[in-house]
């Protein structure tokens, strides 16, 4: 029994994993085209985790909580205010930060030593569709640059947000540093997002078409909403463009599309990759029960399909729905809207439906 997985990305590999872990046996393909170093630079990129997202990753022996950065407090600005207006804050941490290219590196060395998976480097469009005369029980895609995809998943729902993500990491004077701060600025939503006491990921999602062209000033304006930190160093500035996009089709026979292939949100709310996290943990244990029932696997494409199309595209909405709300908001200040805020800070049972919905996402 065999699955193979097109992809050379953190998500394939956690998948890789949670298929080992089982038994199973995983080719993990992709392509050995080379591809600009400035695509492949993920120094900069961090990743949060939610308290859900970090016990799955456990049960699957993939990353322990001690070794990511718990956040205790999430603190939301508009502007310049020194003052939240909504904030987010709980005993025991919800809310966690890790590098992804430790993460990467980690699990990547962990499976290199493991007997059940092969990697194979794919060179062309006919490589790929190749596979399909192998007798896999399942394919599964991570990657939108192989020809499979290109043939069975490249419609989907799109929205371009015209807007880019520069990331970065800034080191700083030692602080007790578990706080995450989001400053939602005329420019775009700015996040300070704590990984050690010396160091914060920086991630500026930029609507402005002139701040796009100009990092300079990006620089400036992170220095100027920084309101806690004694800035020693900025690292360089990564940039991605910002989309969304969700897949119309999740399977096609015995072919999965999965992560980013399947949707993509804004990082307003760093829901990304725990979207995907959720995605694994349904699959996961959709296979142990046909494994435990000595059904074939590819039946469990569908299941899948059933438990999380409708579940991705409301959270992928509501995502898209406060990126645009508080873009309105801080475009028209208005005081109706502060003062539904002041409710809200004040309601333990909306704030913690809110917390619920950011770690576990919609669930029908």
């Amino acid at each position: 029994m065999s699955i193979c997985l097109i992809g050379k990305n953190l998500t394939a590999l956690v998948l890789s994993k949670i298929l080992i872990n089982k038994g199973i046996s995983v080719d993990l393909c992709y392509s050995n085209n080379k591809i600009p170093e400035k695509k492949l630079n993920t120094s900069s990129r961090t990743i949060g985790l939610s308290n859900d997202s970090i016990e799955f990753l456990e049960s699957q022996k993939i990353i322990h909580r001690k070794n990511c950065w718990s956040i205790k407090k999430i603190n939301l600005y508009k502007g310049k205010s020194s003052k939240s207006f909504l904030n987010f804050k709980s005993n025991k941490s919800n809310f966690f930060m890790t590098s992804y290219n430790d993460l990467y590196k980690s699990l990547e060395a962990s499976l290199k030593r493991n007997k059940l998976i092969r990697i194979n480097k794919k060179n062309s469009a006919k490589s790929f569709l190749e596979l399909l005369k192998k007798n896999y029980e399942i394919i599964i895609i991570t990657d939108a640059n192989n020809s499979l995809f290109k043939k069975y998943f490249s419609k989907s729902i799109t929205k371009d947000y015209n807007s880019i993500a520069f990331t970065t990491i800034i080191s700083h004077k030692s602080i007790k540093n578990n706080v995450a701060e989001q400053y939602f600025t005329n420019c775009g939503p700015l996040a300070f997002l704590p990984i050690s006491n010396t160091e914060t990921s920086v991630v500026f999602s930029v609507f402005d078409k002139d701040l796009m062209k100009n990092k300079l000033e990006v620089i400036k304006l992170i220095k100027h909403y920084n309101n806690f930190y004694k800035i020693n160093k900025i690292g360089n500035l990564q940039e991605f463009p910002i989309n969304l996009s969700l897949s119309r089709k999740y399977f096609h026979k015995n072919i999965l599309s999965f992560g980013d292939t399947l949707h993509k949100v804004h990082p307003l709310a760093g829901q990304g990759f725990n979207m995907t996290l959720r995605d694994a943990k349904i699959l996961s244990e959709l296979i142990k029960n046909n494994l435990d029932l000595g059904l074939n696997l590819d039946a469990v494409l569908e299941k899948f399909e059933v438990k999380r199309k409708n579940s991705n595209f409301v959270f992928a909405m509501g995502v898209d729905f406060l990126h645009e709300f508080f873009k309105f908001i801080n475009k028209y200040n208005t005081k109706s809207v502060d003062n539904l805020f002041k409710l809200m800070n004040k309601n333990m049972f909306i704030k913690k439906k809110i917390e619920n919905f950011a770690d576990k996402g919609f669930i029908f």
